[in-house]
C-alpha cells in the first residue's frame, strides 16, 4: 500500500517523503512550503529588486528539496507563511494563532484526496492531523501520527517549575499550552494506528498522559536522521586551538524551554580567552533577560539550511540542555558537522562517553561545569570531535529509510 504524508509546515516531512519516495511507496506528499521557482510566493523573488530578492532566496533556499518529485508534491495554503512574518516581526502570540488556525485549515484541505477510491495510509503530524484522521477513519484508511514532540500535559506540568523560578526569561506569549491543544492532541492519539516518537523521551511523556495498554501498543521510538547530502563536503574536524577560547554554538530557538538563559548564564562565568558562544535562530527571551549577554555572544538569526554545516564545522561544541524536545535533528547534524556535544537527557540520547557529556540535570551549575570540562581537557575534546562523524553514521537517511521501510512491514501497510 502507497503512504501519503502531509505537514502544514516543514519539520522532517520532507525527510518521510523522501523515503517513502525511494521506496516506491509515496502516494503524495502535502505541505504548505515547498520551493519551486514556478510556484507562487517563490517566483516573486524575479521581479523584486535585488537586495530583496537575495533576502527571499535566503529564506525559500531553506525549503529546497531537490530530491522529491514535484509531481507528487501538493502545496495549499498561505497559512504558514503568515505565521512566519509574523514570528519574524516578533508577534509571537499572534503567530501561534495562525499556526493552530493554519493546522486546521490545511487538514481540511485534504479532505477531497481522503475520500477518493485511492488506496493508500495516511502519516501525519502532531497537532495537524485532527481533522484529517477523523475522515480518514470514516473511508477505513490506516494513520500513522508521527508526534514531533512529547505530550503537552506533561510539558506544562515541567515548565511551571522553570517557569516560576525564571520569570524574567519567558515573554508574554510562552504561556502554558492551552487545554484545548491537548485533549486535540489526545484525540490524535485515539485515531492513530501506530504513534511514532524521536526519543525515549518523548515516549515517557506519552505514556505518562495516557497510561494503559491500548497507546502503548501503538507506540513507537523511529530515530529522526540529518540531511546526508547537505553535509557530505564537511571534512573531519582538526584538532582544537590549546591556547584559543573554545567554540560553543546554540542552534535553533533560542527559548527557555531549551535551557536558552543557562546557556548565557554558564559563559557569562567563562572568561572570553577560554570560551565563545554563538546562537543561530530565533531569539526568544525578553530584550532585557538578553541585554546583560549581548556582548558574550555572536548573535545570527535564522540562516538557509545549507549554510548550516559550515557553521556548524566552525565550531567546537553544540550546547542543547532542553529541558523538554521530541528529539533533536539538531544533535545528529552536529555529530556530522564533527561538533561535540554537552545535551540533556530530555531528547535523543544522540551523546556518547566518546562523542560529549549527558548532563546530569538541566542547570547552570551543570553545564558550566561541562563546558569547563571541555575547555580543561582539551585532548578529550579532540577525541570526542574525532569521533563524531563515524556516530553521526547511525542517522543516516539511509538507516531512516530502512527503519521507515521495516515499520510498514511490521504494521502490515
Amino acid at each position: 500500500m502507497q503512504v501519503a504524508v502531509f505537514h502544514p509546515g516543514t519539520q522532517h516531512s520532507w525527510q518521510t517523503a523522501l523515503a517513502l519516495q525511494q521506496l516506491d511507496r509515496l502516494a503524495w506528499y502535502a505541505t504548505s512550503i515547498f520551493y519551486d521557482p514556478a510556484r507562487f510566493p517563490y517566483r516573486l523573488e524575479r521581479y523584486v529588486p535585488a537586495p530583496l530578492a537575495r533576502r527571499m532566496h535566503a529564506e525559500f533556499r531553506r525549503f529546497s528539496h531537490p530530491g522529491l518529485d514535484p509531481s507528487r508534491v501538493r502545496t495549499t495554503g498561505l497559512a504558514e507563511w503568515f505565521e512566519r512574518i509574523a514570528a519574524r516581526a516578533g508577534l509571537s502570540g499572534l503567530a501561534k494563532r495562525i499556526d493552530r488556525y493554519g493546522n486546521r485549515r490545511f487538514g481540511r484541505s485534504l479532505a477531497a484526496a481522503i475520500g477518493s477510491d485511492d488506496r493508500f495510509a495516511l502519516w501525519g503530524y502532531s497537532s495537524s492531523s485532527l481533522d484529517a484522521f477523523e475522515l480518514a477513519k470514516r473511508h477505513g484508511r490506516r494513520c500513522i501520527l508521527d508526534r514531533t514532540n512529547g505530550d503537552f500535559g506533561i510539558y506544562n506540568d515541567r515548565m511551571h517549575a522553570v517557569r516560576e523560578a525564571y520569570p524574567d526569561w519567558f515573554l508574554p506569549s510562552e504561556r502554558a499550552v492551552p487545554e484545548a491543544t491537548i485533549a486535540a492532541d489526545r484525540r490524535e492519539y485515539e485515531l492513530a494506528d501506530a504513534i511514532l516518537v524521536g526519543s525515549p523521551f518523548a515516549a515517557e511523556t506519552l505514556r505518562s498522559a495516557v497510561p494503559g495498554p491500548a497507546l502503548d501498543a501503538k507506540l513507537r521510538v523511529l530515530n529522526y536522521c540529518f540531511d546526508e547530502a547537505l553535509f557530505a563536503g564537511v571534512a573531519p574536524p582538526a584538532p582544537v586551538s590549546r591556547t584559543g577560547p573554545v567554540r560553543f554554538l546554540f542552534l535553533g530557538l533560542a527559548i527557555p524551554r531549551k535551557g536558552i538563559h543557562h546557556v548565557l548564564e554558564a559563559v557569562s562565568r567563562i572568561p572570553r580567552s577560554q570560551a565563545s558562544l554563538t546562537i543561530v535562530g530565533e531569539l526568544g527571551v525578553p530584550e532585557a533577560a538578553f541585554t546583560p549577554y549581548a556582548d558574550r555572544v555572536d548573535y545570527r538569526r535564522t540562516v538557509a539550511r545549507a549554510d548550516v554545516p559550515a557553521i556548524m564545522a566552525a565550531h567546537d561544541v553544540l550546547l542543547l540542555p532542553s529541558y523538554f524536545e521530541g528529539a533533536g535533528i539538531v544533535l545528529y547534524e552536529a555529530l556530522a558537522a564533527g561538533c561535540a556535544l554537552i545535551q540533556s537527557r530530555n531528547c535523543a540520547l544522540a551523546v556518547t562517553p566518546d562523542t560529549g557529556i549527558l548532563l546530569d540535570s538541566v542547570s547552570t551549575d551543570a553545564l558550566h561545569a561541562a563546558m569547563m570540562t571541555a575547555i580543561d581537557a582539551r585532548d578529550r575534546l579532540d577525541h570526542w570531535r574525532s569521533q563524531a562523524q563515524a556516530e553521526a553514521r547511525g542517522y543516516s537517511f539511509g538507516q531512516y529509510r530502512a527503519n521507515i521501510a521495516q515499520l510498514l512491514e511490521d504494521l502490515g501497510i
